[in-house]
């Protein structure tokens, strides 16, 4: 698997190769989280895609039969309002049409799937398209409507045409439904669109470089010769020209952890999301599915789905080392209530908040891997895990890492600006011996000031001797401090 990134943030023009475990390492604002946002926001993009679809697509239907509704003003004070005694019985016109009393009645809103909602909005274009205006007008309905909705005489000479009016605007807008609906068979527009939100979202509208004028950018993503993705960007906006923008996907889940706080986050975060997204109005995409790698996650920690007892078989004979490591860190368990967030351990409940910040970070691997929602199948993003840990605890993580990629073949992309991290992941990778999974790659500054992913794999002591070189320049500053304080003694 390879990713293409051209003008993307700083980064200008970089491949990489996610094969297993691939370490990115530079200076802070080097552009080592680009990569990590970009593969995240095309994987999630398109993650169960076509029930996303079939979601949004209920979703956009019940908006414009509420639309519809809001049309047929009569007819809703007619079914709902008047209750009169010729509504109930067989001999009320309006009873000729039942889709029109389902639908002021909102029961599509919440009995119906997407298919039965689509078959209800055919069924009730039917009714209103033949719909006998002359009979409604003839019934007690009418005499209701000029006695008690204030009406001068010319309205109720006119109240056939008020009807008729009224059916035409909901006929169009019903017909507009039916040709967006057929817009887009092959989800390509509606592919294009999650991804550019997901990728706006991600990058905070600042998807290409801000201090350089680049015209277009792109992201590709390939595993072998097959092309998964090929996304251009123009203003900040994915582009296609009507072509596909994704063909098919190695990856069904895909996790970024950047913030061990995650665990403590409140439910609110995604009602401001919400309204940070400005959908494609062309588009069937519902913008309030679009939530952050946060939420996401946080939604995932706390769900209560669990694997199978098949599934937690095959997970315990993979897991044991695994678990062995994590475990020496966070042994108990954890519980997700209306009560309270707890971390368990010998029956003692310890809220979530006020654990280590580092046994975070341990916690929640520990709570993806017993949900089941680590494997072959999982891209796992970790932004800089070691930034909270004692180097003890970054030996512990390491160690987890390699175990995670060789026992559960989990695919594994971070970054990291830790020389003892880097270190410690380099030492395990052979003690566990998945060197051919393993790629090291160090972020470099061009002379226009963007970045490239430069790949180390043969020349990994070119790390160090970054890393080395400011431990050095402080090295000799404390030297020489020493000697000035001796010098005055």
């Amino acid at each position: 698997m390879k990713i293409k990134l051209n003008n993307i943030g700083i980064v200008s023009n970089s491949t990489m190769s996610l094969d297993g475990l691939t370490i990115i390492t530079g200076k802070n604002n080097s552009g080592k989280t680009t990569v990590g946002k970009a593969l995240y926001s095309l994987l999630d993009a398109v993650s169960n895609i076509l029930v996303k679809f079939r979601n949004d697509r209920r979703l956009y239907i019940a908006k414009k039969l509420d639309d519809v509704t809001e049309a047929l003003d009569l007819f809703r004070i007619f079914v709902q309002v008047l209750g009169l005694e010729e509504n109930t019985t067989n001999e009320s016109p309006i009873n000729s049409y039942p889709a029109i009393q389902e639908l002021v009645n909102h029961e599509y809103r919440h009995n119906m799937s997407q298919s039965e909602i689509e078959s209800f909005a055919h069924k009730l274009q039917d009714e209103i398209t033949r719909v006998d205006i002359d009979e409604l007008c003839n019934t007690n309905f009418l005499k209701y409507y000029v006695n008690h909705m204030i009406i001068n005489e010319e309205d109720e000479r006119n109240t056939s045409k008020i009807i008729s009016e009224q059916l035409r605007r909901a006929n169009a807008i019903l017909t507009e439904l039916f040709s967006t609906l057929e817009k887009d068979p092959q989800l390509i527009e509606y592919t294009r669109e999650s991804i550019n939100q997901t990728l706006n979202l991600e990058f905070s509208g600042q998807i290409q470089p801000v201090l350089f004028d680049v015209g277009n950018s792109k992201i590709e993503l390939y595993d072998d010769d097959t092309c998964c993705f090929n996304v251009n960007i123009v203003n900040n906006k994915v582009v296609n020209d009507g072509k596909p923008v994704f063909f098919t996907s190695p990856y069904k889940k895909v996790f970024f952890v950047d913030n061990p706080f995650v665990l403590d986050e409140s439910v609110y975060s995604r009602i401001f999301l919400r309204n940070r997204i400005d959908t494609d109005p062309d588009s069937l995409l519902n913008a309030n599915n679009i939530i952050s790698h946060n939420t996401k996650l946080r939604n995932t920690l706390r769900t209560k789905k669990q694997p199978t007892i098949l599934e937690q078989t095959i997970l315990n004979e993979s897991l044991k080392k695994v678990k062995n490591e994590i475990d020496s860190i966070v042994p108990g368990s954890f519980e997700f209530s209306p009560n309270g967030d707890f971390y368990v351990q010998n029956g003692t409940k310890l809220k979530v908040s006020n654990l280590a910040t580092g046994s975070k970070m341990f916690s929640i691997i520990k709570i993806l891997i017993e949900k089941g929602e680590l494997g072959d199948s999982t891209m796992l993003i970790l932004d800089e895990p070691e930034a909270h840990l004692h180097p003890s605890w970054q030996n512990h993580f390491a160690e987890m890492i390699v175990l995670l990629v060789k026992e559960l073949r989990v695919n594994i992309l971070l970054t990291t600006h830790s020389s003892n991290f880097v270190l410690a992941l380099d030492a395990y990778m052979r003690k566990h011996e998945i060197e051919e999974k393993t790629n090291f790659y160090r972020t470099d500054f061009t002379d226009s000031g963007m970045v490239n992913y430069v790949c180390a794999n043969d020349d990994i002591g070119s790390i160090y001797q970054d890393f080395l070189q400011y431990f050095s320049e402080v090295k000799m500053l404390r030297n020489n401090c020493l000697r000035n304080v001796g010098d005055e003694s």
